[in-house]
């Protein structure tokens, strides 16, 4: 599948930046789906992010990428830092509340 020149990123990179978000969404829709310890799930995707890397670098036209895979990890990582942020906020409100 060739990109025509409409389709062009407007930025540098602007790839990393599809990659985090969708990530990102990624590990909201796993964390949702599969209650598993936060190290597990990120192992997970980050295998997954590995697996779709290096069946890229097997395809014509396409390549692998380790800023790809960065990127990938840093989506999933950031979406379970916010949710174990904001899982430790709640806590802490219910506490006060409880007091």
């Amino acid at each position: 599948m060739q990109v025509s020149s409409n389709q062009v990123p407007r930025f540098e990179n602007a790839d990393k930046v599809v990659h985090f978000v969708a990530f990102f969404v990624l590990a909201l829709t796993f964390h949702r789906a599969f209650p598993i310890p936060i190290w597990a799930a990120l192992i997970v995707l980050t295998l997954y992010g590995v697996a779709i890397e290096w069946v890229q670098g097997m395809l014509p036209y396409r390549s692998a990428s380790v800023g790809d895979l960065v990127a990938d990890a840093a989506g999933a990582s950031t979406y379970y830092a916010w949710a174990y942020w904001g899982f430790r906020r709640n806590q802490s409100r219910q506490k006060k509340k409880a007091k």
